[in-house]
Parts: C-alpha cells; structure tokens; sequence
C-alpha cells in the first residue's frame, strides 16, 4: 500500500514537472540506453557537443521500502525519470558477482560481516534494509540479475569496488551481452588500468580531481573518448573542464558532496536553478541521490528534451 501511494504521488508530481518540456518528446531511461548502446564514446561526444547533462541515480535513488543497489529501486527510478544507474558490485569469498555499496554487509541488510570472507549461499538468504533500516522483502542480487534487468531499460554505471576481480567482471558482462550498455567507476589507476586490459573499450569513469591527477592519468593512457572524469566543479579552476574536454574526455560529478549541494538544497521546480547551474558547470553526467529531483529541474529547461533528441534519445 505505501509502495502504491509513494508511486502514485511520485508519478502524479513527475508528470506535472515534466509536462513544461513539450518541444519535445519527454525522454526515458530506455530511450537513453537505445541511443547509447554499443557507441557509448560517440553518445558521450554528442553531450558534450549539446552541452547537455544526464542524470544520473545513485546506488539507484533508494527510497523508503526501495533499498539500494536493488532492481525493484531500479524499476521504481526508471518508471518516473529518464535516468542512468549509478550501482555498486561486490565479490564474495567464492567469486560471486552481487550488488552492494559497503565491503559488510551490517548496513544495509540482515547479515554481518566481511563480504570477501563470506560465500554467495549464505549472502543470498539475507533480506536487504531500505534507508531507513527496515528490512524489505528483496534479497542481494547478483549482477546477472542487474544485466539482465537493465537490458532495453536503463544505462548502468557499475562502481567496482577494489577487490572486485576485472576479468572476472568483464566476463560477467560479455556473458550477459551487456558490454555495450554498461559503463565501469575506478578508483585508482592500476583498477583502471586492470579493467582496461581485461576490456580495452571499457568506458571507464576515474577520480581527476586536479591537473596532478590528470597528469597521472595521461601518463598511464588513460584520457581519451573513453574516460568519464570525475571532477568537483567548485574545486578546479574555469579551464579545467574545458581542458578535460578538448582531450576527449566526459566530465562527471555528483550533487550530493556537502550541505551546500543541489540534493541538499532542493525543495520544489522552483529551485531547478540549483542543478541546472550546477550541470552548467560542466559536467555531462551528474549523479544525485535525488535522482527524481534531479530530472524534474533538468526537464524544466524547455530546451533539455529537444538537446538530448539530438543525440539520439526519444528521436
């Protein structure tokens, strides 16, 4: 009953807020997926040609009864704003692939725990919690069951956390036939490093914080078409961005780093300014934890639509 009243409030707000960008048709996850799969680098050009930002949902915008990093989030988000998914993967002890942001599995389900210390059998019989700190009714998922799910739906982020095994990830994905759907989120340069070697065209997302870490990341053969840079907009100098772009690659932020960002300020269509200031900055994937918010500031420029149809969405 909370689910269905939460949707019908969400969907209702959603059509009010994106009903303004009539000069084109309004966009949606799967018309963004359509227009990316298999020329990701060539659609990323494309956004930075149109001076347009995705949004993007992090950990897949959980909500109360929605956990995180869960395909019935995922179906939620989806449903109500065109959207990429931000999602986190994970290695058990005996190799199994599954979604989960923390490296213990306290937080946010029933279990306890090291999640490299512990096989997939007994993970799977956990119940994952909402941010509240329910449990709800869906367990951990393996990333077969996201790929699977995403196809002809959504544009997926996997962030690899460090001891995720690259060639066994990559694997995973070719398996699925996802490899020209789904970006990958580094930390360091030898992950990125490692996961381009086990997949030379993975479009990789890798903190270039400032011109040491940019310099770092030429140095390894790292910035190009293929690379999502994540930059803090507030935090490096006006040529920076362009900088990044003139050699290529996509600018990346998120919106939910302090008190004084567009998730924490947020609060109705009239403070659309917000993000889309923000998204003026620069960056052309921006990545909140109010996915939703988000979108409806984004489809209040009455020209976002018909930029994002250039580029191949809902054409």
């Amino acid at each position: 009953m909370k689910t269905a009243l939460l949707r019908g409030l969400l969907a209702s707000a959603a059509v009010l807020g994106f009903a303004t960008s009539a000069a084109a048709a309004v966009p949606t996850s799967a018309d963004i997926v359509k227009a990316a799969d298999g020329r990701i680098p060539q659609f990323m050009s494309c956004l930075r040609e149109q001076e347009v930002a995705l949004v993007g949902a992090h950990r897949g915008g959980p909500l109360a009864e929605h956990p995180e990093n869960s395909t019935v989030t995922f179906d939620f988000t989806t449903s109500l704003a065109p959207v990429f998914i931000e999602t986190d993967v994970q290695q058990t002890f005996d190799g199994v692939l599954f979604m989960n942001h923390d490296g213990v599995l306290d937080r946010n389900t029933t279990g306890h725990g090291v999640i490299a210390e512990q096989p997939w059998a007994r993970i799977a019989k956990l119940k994952q919690r909402d941010p509240t700190g329910q449990p709800v009714d869906q367990s951990p998922q393996t990333l077969a069951e996201v790929l699977a799910f995403a196809k002809d739906r959504v544009l997926l982020l996997l962030d690899v956390k460090p001891q995720t095994d690259a060639s066994l990830l990559m694997a995973e994905v070719d398996k699925a036939g996802a490899a020209g759907r789904v970006m990958f989120l580094a930390y360091t340069i030898p992950q990125a490093q490692a996961l381009r070697r086990a997949k030379p065209d993975a479009v990789l997302a890798l903190p270039v914080f400032d011109r040491e870490q940019l310099a770092k990341a030429k140095a390894a053969g790292l910035v190009d078409g293929k690379l999502l840079a994540m930059v803090r907009p507030g935090q490096v100098d006006a040529t920076f961005i362009p900088e990044l772009e003139a050699l290529g690659a996509t600018v990346m932020s998120g919106t939910y780093a302090s008190a004084q960002s567009p998730d924490a300020l947020y609060r109705t269509r009239a403070d659309a300014a917000l993000y889309q200031s923000f998204a003026q900055q620069g960056p052309r994937l921006i990545v909140s934890n109010r996915p939703l918010a988000a979108a409806e500031a984004m489809l209040a420029d009455p020209t976002y639509a018909r930029r994002l149809q250039a580029c191949g969405v809902a054409r």
